[in-house]
């Protein structure tokens, strides 16, 4: 799934480090803290007025897709009834504004945000589109074994 979004491993200290430093799969681990972090920002935890959400799932992506790596953590948490695309992207933009989250100038999706997580990492949000009031609000985060220069 996250190859088809086409998102990439980024905004990590010198990613390079990790990849000379013999990293395989069996080294990637999820972050609890990150993780922790992630689950308390209010993208995570609020929805735009009348809908409903899921239960944040998060998950963790291993093994390097040639030519690009694809190690990502990902939060992802599906939010239903929520309305028309353009009120769903101005509610995001207002609370990731008010929270810390830097909107990207052109986006493909409903709304694109970054947000440094302290340690020279960044956290991507994604609010996907996936069905007519159906969207899919995604924060990607690095491995922490992936990130050897961010701690």
């Amino acid at each position: 799934m996250l190859a088809a979004l086409g998102l990439g491993v980024g905004g990590c200290g010198r990613l390079g480090d990790a990849i000379s430093g013999g990293f395989s799969a069996r080294d990637c681990h999820p972050d609890p803290k990150t993780v922790a972090a992630l689950r308390k920002e209010p993208v995570s935890t609020q929805t735009p007025a009348g809908a409903s959400a899921t239960v944040v799932t998060d998950t963790l992506s291993c093994g390097w897709v040639d030519p690009t790596p694809i190690n990502l953590g990902m939060l992802d948490r599906e939010v239903t009834g929520a309305g028309a695309a353009d009120a769903v992207s101005r509610f995001y933009t207002d609370l990731g504004r008010s929270s810390g989250w830097e909107a990207f100038d052109q986006s493909i999706h409903v709304y694109d945000a970054t947000k440094p997580d302290g340690s020279n990492c960044t956290w991507h949000l994604y609010v996907l589109n996936t069905a007519e009031g159906t969207y899919h609000v995604q924060i990607t985060y690095t491995p922490r074994d992936l990130r050897p220069t961010c701690l």
